[in-house]
């Protein structure tokens, strides 16, 4: 909406068969703003059982899964382990009273983690290999989504 809206103002350079603003036209758009508003009323509305979902997922099984993935690693420096670790303990000790104590969660620290623990894993000379490790990022990548 946000490009369209921008692009409906500034359309861009005519160069040969370029578009006019006729193509920026959208007749389904009022009523797709009319859903988006409805969606985020219920987000809002339905927020915290949104939020309890995603914690009980969080504890019980991703911090599950990542603890068993962190085990089966036959190499792993210490930094990288401490790394793994924290993460590890930082979402296996959420809990479903945090979210009815309207707690606020703040996972800025776990996402600095993982970047940070990317950062190290992408050097040439690391003894873990991240790109090698597919699942492990998979599911580190899908623990910082639900986050």
């Amino acid at each position: 909406i946000y490009w369209l809206l921008r692009h409906n103002d500034n359309p861009p350079l005519q160069k040969g068969k370029g578009k006019s603003t006729e193509d920026l036209v959208d007749r389904q758009l009022p009523e797709l703003l009319f859903h988006m508003e409805e969606l985020r009323i219920l987000v809002r509305k339905y927020s915290q059982v949104i939020q309890r979902y995603y914690v009980q997922y969080l504890s019980g099984f991703d911090a599950i899964a990542l603890n068993q993935m962190m085990q089966n690693l036959t190499v792993c420096p210490e930094e990288e382990s401490l790394i793994l670790s924290s993460l590890c303990s930082s979402i296996g000790h959420l809990s479903v009273k945090q979210v009815e104590e309207n707690e606020i969660f703040d996972f800025q620290g776990l996402r600095i983690d993982w970047i940070r623990l990317q950062a190290s894993t992408s050097l040439a000379k690391s003894p873990l290999m991240l790109k090698e490790k597919t699942e492990l990022a998979s599911l580190l990548d899908t623990i910082i989504f639900h986050t």
